[in-house]
């Protein structure tokens, strides 16, 4: 009888650890990630319906990287956004993955795969930043130029106006903190019904 109820016990702890595990894998399959590479495909063969390129920047160490998956891109509205306008990318910065843009190809290092091995495509993304940082967040242009590097950790509401920002091109006529100031009251119910038509 013993065997029997540790036996059920067991049976129903694993249930309850798989079911938890389900619903994590879940929240983080909102978004429809994809790799560099096949983002940059895809934008080719889109032309000129191509998205806006996202970028996840991560490595396997970084405590804050795991957060953001956490807590920010677990957020319904976050993955509705970059799933809508945007080819939502993550890339391990430490990755030894070769990355082809138009004529130039980007590698690994020597210690790819560790601590320290800093993929080439990094100097792109970081460029023009004072200095680099996990996570990075790179938002850029169909032909891969920058628009903008976000740096560190950064919560769901923040994210949504400045993915909104660049996606709906206002980074054209205002400044991001004027935008900010509006997007609640103004903008977020127009956008809120795009990203969610089914």
């Amino acid at each position: 009888m013993k065997k029997v109820g540790l036996m059920l016990a067991l049976v129903l702890s694993v249930a309850s650890f798989t079911s938890c595990f389900s619903q994590n894998e879940k929240a983080k399959s909102n978004i429809n990630w994809m790799g560099v590479q096949d983002a940059i495909n895809q934008s080719q063969k889109d032309g000129k319906d191509a998205k806006l390129f996202f970028i996840d920047c991560y490595t396997s160490w970084c405590g804050w990287c795991k957060v953001l998956d956490q807590k920010t891109f677990s957020n319904d509205t976050v993955a509705a956004i970059l799933n809508y306008y945007y080819y939502p990318c993550k890339f391990d910065a430490e990755s030894s993955d070769e990355i082809t843009i138009g004529k130039s190809i980007y590698m690994g290092n020597a210690k790819a795969g560790k601590r320290g091995g800093t993929h080439e495509l990094m100097k792109v993304i970081w460029e023009g930043q004072n200095g680099g940082g996990y996570p990075s967040m790179s938002i850029r242009r169909g032909d891969f130029t920058n628009l903008e590097c976000v740096m560190g950790y950064v919560e769901a509401p923040k994210l949504e106006v400045i993915l909104v920002y660049y996606a709906e091109k206002f980074n054209k006529d205002m400044s991001i903190e004027k935008f900010a100031s509006q997007y609640n009251d103004v903008f977020r119910s127009d956008v809120l019904k795009k990203v969610f038509k089914k």
